[in-house]
């Protein structure tokens, strides 16, 4: 065993928003023509909207990937018409 103990819900929740709001923060900051105040406020909300949407696409999938086989999406080929 390592001995390192696995951050709770919360605190991981916390790092991958941190991490997905750096990465999209650091792109925004290299896709935009001119640095001013207005740009980084807009940026960084930017940012949060799009680290939060990330989590919870990843969190879908990684839900969806596990009841993959007793959720049933498509059409219904037993169900009488």
């Amino acid at each position: 065993m390592s001995g390192a103990a696995k951050p709770s819900g919360v605190t991981a929740a916390a790092v991958e928003l941190a991490v997905w709001w750096a990465v999209l923060a650091a792109l925004w900051l290299v896709l935009v023509s001119s640095l001013d105040l207005l740009e980084c406020l807009v940026g960084a909300a930017a940012a949060l909207l799009g680290a939060c949407a990330a989590r919870a696409a990843r969190r879908a999938a990684v839900s969806g990937a596990a009841t993959e086989g007793s959720a049933h999406t498509g059409p219904a080929e037993d169900r009488p018409r």
